[in-house]
């Protein structure tokens, strides 16, 4: 009578937590066994004859098999494939490994009010300095360098019109504002002329997949001399551009733009 997986285990526990079965063997020449045991590693204690070792093949789970000589292995495993590849009966004990540590519990008894002793480094008032000396401003606060370091200055100012007269629709250039999420547009008319002229400005977002350009802000109606700006924040676009619409007859617009832009 063959026993089964159940039948030649025998558990033991040792003292530092290790659970392990002992699993007894005996297979004659040619035959195949499937154990459904569950074990994280596996070893052989004992077996009927050394040389058998390269002979008696093993796999576990579904893996490529191997001879027991290989033993001992640490991999999960859910079952184990033994084949009897000897020309004689072959015995011997398996053991079958579960790690299983279950360590002592501690008992702590921690106070109400925890007293933290830290020595250094504190400052004149017994706060603790955290250890972060640069960068830092002039109040202390750290700066967020991350911008700088990819090359990106941390403030960018770029002239679109410089006291130029705009008599007709028209826009700037495409500009790279990748690294920074804010942006401020400056526009300064310092003459009107025209019969009922009237001035648009619009910042727009370029879209360098398509080719196209939306409106994301704008100042509209510009009729007379003065200062207006448009500002725009948290931008997922990399390249603006500036544009702007006139209407009237005879429209002119004496005009100075900035594009400002920081992170």
């Amino acid at each position: 009578m063959v026993l089964t997986a159940v039948q030649r285990q025998q558990q033991v526990v040792s003292g530092d937590g290790t659970h392990y079965y002992l699993y007894s063997f005996t297979y004659l020449p040619g035959q195949t066994d499937i154990i459904p045991a569950v074990g994280d590693w596996l070893d052989i204690l004992s077996l009927s004859n050394a040389n058998y070792a390269s002979c008696l093949y093993i796999a576990l789970n579904n893996g490529q098999p191997f001879p027991a000589s290989y033993l001992p292995v640490r991999s999960p495993f859910y079952m184990i494939r033994v084949y009897n590849g000897c020309t004689a009966t072959v015995s011997g004990t398996f053991i079958i490994g579960r790690e299983l540590f279950q360590p002592a519990k501690i008992n702590v008894a921690l106070p109400a009010t925890m007293n933290v002793d830290i020595q250094y480094p504190l400052d004149s008032s017994n706060r603790v300095i955290t250890g972060i000396y640069y960068p830092l401003d002039s109040s202390n606060n750290v700066n967020v360098d991350t911008q700088l370091k990819a090359g990106y200055a941390n403030y960018m100012n770029v002239t679109i019109l410089n006291a130029q007269a705009i008599t007709s629709n028209g826009s700037s250039s495409n500009i790279d504002i990748g690294g920074y999420p804010y942006v401020f547009v400056f526009i300064y008319v310092s003459a009107v002329s025209g019969t009922s002229p009237s001035l648009n400005v619009y910042l727009n977002a370029y879209d360098e997949v398509s080719g196209q350009s939306v409106s994301i802000a704008s100042v509209t109606n510009i009729t007379s001399t003065g200062t207006y700006y448009i500002s725009a924040s948290g931008l997922a676009a990399r390249y603006v551009n500036v544009s702007w619409t006139v209407s009237g007859t005879s429209p002119s617009f004496t005009t100075t733009i900035t594009l400002k832009a920081k992170w």
